[in-house]
């Protein structure tokens, strides 16, 4: 994808909020908060099937937010991976002129002999 798309990408609305709320849910916040809940609903008693339809919710959410999450770091890989290529091509561009140069200096040199 060119760095165009990404730019354009990056500045969706929606794309910011998936971003703020998979930082939200991979927090020790977020953990901690869980731990609690559970906690209380064991201890009050409360319906364990409710909790288990709940919870089942629950990570059908957070996995679609993780997934949608690697697609936007495989974006972000793709671009890096562009980047790197081109700054290969163009370090072998320039050892390339580096040898051509070595090697006329060689013959001018060999001719001087």
């Amino acid at each position: 994808m060119p760095r165009k798309k990404l730019f354009a990408f990056k500045k969706i609305k929606r794309i910011k909020v998936i971003d703020s709320m998979n930082n939200m849910v991979g927090s020790w916040f977020f953990l901690f908060i869980h731990i609690i809940w559970f906690w209380f609903w064991l201890v009050f008693n409360l319906n364990i099937q409710v909790l288990t339809m709940v919870v089942s919710s629950e990570a059908i959410v957070l996995m679609i937010l993780l997934l949608m999450a690697q697609n936007r770091q495989s974006i972000r890989d793709d671009i890096r991976d562009e980047a790197d290529l081109q700054a290969d091509l163009q370090s072998m561009e320039t050892s390339e002129k580096i040898l051509r140069h070595v090697k006329e200096i060689k013959k001018i040199i060999k001719n001087n002999k």
